[in-house]
């Protein structure tokens, strides 16, 4: 009943519904225009073991296993806040996040950098890469090791170009087309509504007249008026004068005389 009332005021008011799609158009518009887009790119690092730790003449990569401790006190490192404002204070429209590589068994970090323009994405990404061998190495400076027995870092990717998403603005977008539409409806409905009312209550004291000058009529055609014979008549019977009881006195005389 509501779907069938609905889709009746939408055909007979499409001017509402007509508007509000031009105003739902221009939202969308301004929400695509204002709402940005993210630029993303990512690196990878993996750490190399010391040379203590490999056999002369053996590829350091088999010896990859047991540096996972390393590697999670690098990945804490450098998502510090000392690390963290150095360059973030150098790109402040980006963000990064450091993390294992959860696709690989090997020591690999996972770089993921995001932000409003592809430069700043891509600088703060070279920079969070350059700062992973001069954060492992003041780790290792710290606790004063040779080295022969310290654990290097090289880079195995890294993005030359960002990536675009999306994600946020197409959110907005549909959100903004799916309230405008809703809304559209159903103030066509309530505004149908009202102006329905409107309209019958201005026609309602034009009929209410003309049906009591009806029964007014009506009235007076059912009051037909007296002939001229009937009111003589009416006028003869008053004009009479009453007769007297003669039979009651005659009887009273009649028992005055027997008495008597």
């Amino acid at each position: 009943m509501f779907l069938r009332d609905l889709y009746t005021s939408v055909l007979r008011r499409w001017y509402f519904v007509l508007s509000g799609i031009i105003i739902t158009a221009i939202l969308a518009t301004l929400v695509y225009s204002e709402v940005p887009v993210k630029y993303e790119a990512t690196a990878s690092v993996a750490l190399i073991p010391p040379p203590t730790a490999v056999i002369s003449g053996d590829n350091p990569f088999l010896y990859m296993g047991g540096l996972e401790q390393a590697l999670g006190v690098l990945t804490v490192k450098l998502n510090s806040p000392a690390v963290r404002e150095t360059i973030e204070s150098s790109f402040p429209e980006a963000s990064y996040s450091t993390a294992r590589d959860s696709s690989t068994n090997g020591p690999i970090i996972l770089i993921s950098v995001s932000g409003a323009s592809e430069a700043d994405t891509l600088g703060t990404l070279q920079s969070v890469v350059s700062a992973v061998p001069t954060t492992l190495a003041d780790l290792q400076d710290s606790l004063s090791l040779e080295s022969s027995a310290r654990i290097s870092s090289m880079s195995l990717a890294q993005d030359e170009t960002v990536t675009v998403t999306n994600g946020t603005r197409t959110r907005a977008l549909l959100a903004v087309i799916a309230f405008g539409g809703a809304a559209s409806l159903m103030l066509t409905g309530l505004l149908d509504r009202l102006l329905i009312r409107r309209g019958n209550r201005r026609a309602s004291p034009t009929r209410s007249h003309p049906g009591r000058r009806g029964t007014k009529s009506r009235r007076d055609r059912t009051s037909t008026p007296k002939s001229p014979h009937a009111e003589s008549d009416d006028a003869g019977k008053e004009s009479q004068p009453h007769a007297p009881a003669s039979g009651h006195s005659k009887q009273k005389e009649s028992v005055g005389a027997k008495s008597n």
